[in-house]
């Protein structure tokens, strides 16, 4: 079978306008703040379990990345401070590690927290984190359960400033 002359120049076309588009796509994205690597912060949601208004703390229950099992556990006590890793690249999806002093890359969505407890055969994890004094009063209103959605800087840094923002989970800034 033979190609004619227009076919080459009509794909040609049609693989120039598809890589302009592409582009578009990724630069108005990014433009966003959606998927950019090198953001600052990430986002994380956990169930809320306690809120401590005199310390300003909440203990709250997040998932264990099921492909990653915590080996760990039994290494660590109630009030333990350790480092919590996520999985995930701009949302964080589960909890993939946790450590006392660990070696992070860049951009890792890492998470000083204080250790409470495991749950459910290890499957999740309880811990403390500080409240964001203006979420303080509707973080104290939710109940026991309810999904609450945080935003944390990529770079662990110490407790008292790993949580910037903490909302109820259908809240939208």
């Amino acid at each position: 079978m033979r190609i004619s002359n227009a076919t080459p120049k009509t794909l040609l076309t049609l693989a120039a306008a598809t890589i302009l588009s592409v582009a578009s796509v990724s630069t108005a994205t990014q433009a966003a703040g959606i998927g950019a690597l090198n953001d600052e912060t990430y986002e994380w949601s956990a169930s809320l379990i306690s809120f401590d208004e005199s310390s300003n703390s909440a203990v709250v229950q997040a998932r264990v990345d099921t492909y990653r099992p915590l080996e760990n556990l039994g290494e660590f006590e109630t009030g333990d401070e350790l480092i919590l890793t996520w999985s995930g690249r701009h949302w964080a999806s589960g909890i993939r590690g946790l450590a006392r002093d660990p070696e992070l890359e860049p951009g890792t969505l890492a998470l000083p927290v204080e250790f409470v407890s495991s749950a459910r055969d290890g499957k999740y994890i309880n811990f403390r984190i500080p409240v964001p004094a203006e979420a303080a009063a509707a973080i104290a209103g939710m109940d026991s359960g309810a999904r609450v959605t945080a935003t944390s800087p990529r770079t662990p840094t110490d407790w008292s400033a790993s949580v910037i923002r903490l909302r109820h989970y259908n809240d939208v800034d």
